[in-house]
């Protein structure tokens, strides 16, 4: 595994475009990551590469969320499966060549990042006088908080079914920037190092994120400039509560699930300074697909039209298009749903046949496109999501002992999106699972879902509600050939 330093220019937050370039830096030759980290500027740099490089296609900016692991959670209907770009992903055939290198790089880009988060831990620890408490603080928490959900990702794609074999040897754990051969770790040691992390992260950040008092702020300003502002596309302090969540509760440790689920939703939820409130679909802004008020964390990509454009457009061939079977649309959702309503559009192919088509990442078009009032308006038109304050919704409802409690966590997003009160919590179990599935989609978690309880059977969206039938030789992806033979070498 090479080492990369990141580099690009030191812009807004809400401007970020791309890396302007990848410097490959030798282990010998430290002299430019020396000269990055002699400022607080370049601290600064450091991290913010870290959040460019995760819109990247073969990450959250495609495969991690929109695609593969949402074709792998058998969403997507296939009009021409026998030539279909994803076919073999929707089929779990980890033999394919193009699957085997797509995974390959998957790994390769998160250890990548995994590494420079390290750099900045590390560098972090020697320059505790040249960035101060504050910076000090929200620098180190963010960093080992990006290192904790990139190794956990790592555990839901290559590790097992946690609560089936949590003793199998999955993944390494990077703690260092040094480049080494580290030794495959049981999924439970992981676990651990995933949640030592958070935990620290969250000490770190509780000393110094000003979201803690001043919400996302997301505007630009503040006499910080950018640096302490846009909160919510960083990993902050209400984010890493919720990623330790959604970790315990997929490892297995409902009580600690609970707790944090619990502390965020007291704390953005609270009474009188409610600062991730759930929208408004009678009198909000209906374009704002993503919910932008309720993301405790997403990231920024200016790229955002292009998954639209990429993998749901009506223009795509059918080869190429991932959308939903009709039948499985109006079968997923309610009547009065929002999310029916305004992630969901028929329209007609290039055969011009009407059918539904997923809208969730459809551009949000500017009438002036040099309308400052519009642009800042519309902010949310390139966020794509990472953690919501649903989900600390359903962590609770599914980990609450008391029914009344845990419906009363669901129902609370029910009415969030014009769903009627559930009375039986005999339903909770189902219920949830239908929420996965129209919550997420788009959003690479139902997978997750299904894959942390061991679902033996999912349903198939190539043929309406047939069903597919899981093992762990489909929820497990084989470790990369690359890294076996780095293993076999030594």
């Amino acid at each position: 595994m090479k080492k990369y330093i990141l580099y690009f220019m030191i812009v807004p937050c809400l401007l970020l475009t791309s890396c302007n370039k990848w410097l490959e830096i030798d282990p010998e030759d430290r002299v430019i990551e020396k000269n990055l980290f002699n400022s607080k500027e370049g601290f600064i740099v450091a991290l913010n590469g870290i959040y460019i490089e995760m819109s990247s296609p073969d990450l959250y900016g495609g495969k991690m969320e929109a695609t593969v692991i949402d074709v792998m959670a058998q969403y997507y209907t296939y009009a021409m499966p026998s030539v279909h770009a994803y076919l073999d992903y929707a089929n779990f055939d980890y033999t394919q060549e193009g699957v085997k290198g797509s995974f390959a790089t998957i790994w390769a880009k998160y250890y990548n990042l995994i590494i420079n988060c390290n750099a900045i831990i590390e560098h972090c620890d020697e320059a505790t006088g040249l960035l101060g408490d504050k910076y000090y603080n929200v620098i180190k928490g963010e960093a080992l908080a990006l290192r904790a959900l990139f190794h956990f990702d790592l555990l839901r794609v290559w590790g097992p079914v946690y609560k089936e074999n949590k003793k199998m040897e999955c993944l390494p754990y990077a703690e260092s920037s040094k480049i080494e051969v580290r030794p495959l770790l049981p999924a439970n040691e992981v676990y651990e190092k995933i949640k030592a992390d958070l935990k620290a992260a969250e000490s770190y950040l509780q000393k110094s994120d000003p979201i803690i008092t001043e919400g996302a702020l997301f505007s630009i300003g503040g006499y910080d400039g950018n640096d302490m502002r846009y909160r919510n596309l960083r990993m902050n302090y209400f984010a890493v509560q919720a990623l330790l969540a959604r970790v315990a509760l997929y490892c297995d440790e409902k009580p600690l699930a609970l707790e944090y689920a619990l502390k965020v939703i007291g704390e953005v939820h609270r009474e009188g300074n409610v600062m991730f409130p759930f929208v408004n679909r009678t009198g909000g802004d209906l374009e704002d697909r993503m919910y932008q008020t309720e993301l405790l964390f997403a990231h920024y990509n200016l790229k955002r039209p292009d998954i639209y454009k990429n993998y749901f457009s009506n223009s795509l061939s059918n080869s190429n298009v991932l959308r939903v079977d009709d039948d499985l649309v109006e079968g997923m959702y309610e009547e009065t749903d929002f999310r029916y309503k305004y992630q969901w559009s028929k329209l007609k192919n290039a055969s011009d046949v009407e059918q539904y088509y997923f809208m969730k990442y459809k551009p949000v078009e500017l009438q002036n496109s040099e309308n400052k009032d519009e642009i800042i308006k519309k902010e949310y038109r390139y966020l794509v999501p990472m953690i919501r304050i649903s989900e600390m919704y359903y962590i609770a409802a599914e980990c609450y002992d008391d029914p009344e409690q845990a419906l009363f966590y669901l129902n609370e997003v029910r009415n969030a999106r014009a769903l009627k009160k559930l009375t039986d919590a005999s339903l909770i179990p189902d219920e949830l699972e239908k929420e996965y599935k129209r919550e997420f989609i788009g959003e690479g978690q139902l997978f997750f879902y299904y894959k942390r309880l061991g679902k033996e059977e999912i349903q198939y969206g190539n043929y309406s509600w047939d069903a597919v039938t899981m093992s762990s030789d489909k929820y497990v992806v084989p470790l990369p050939d690359a890294e076996k033979n780095n293993r076999i070498s030594k």
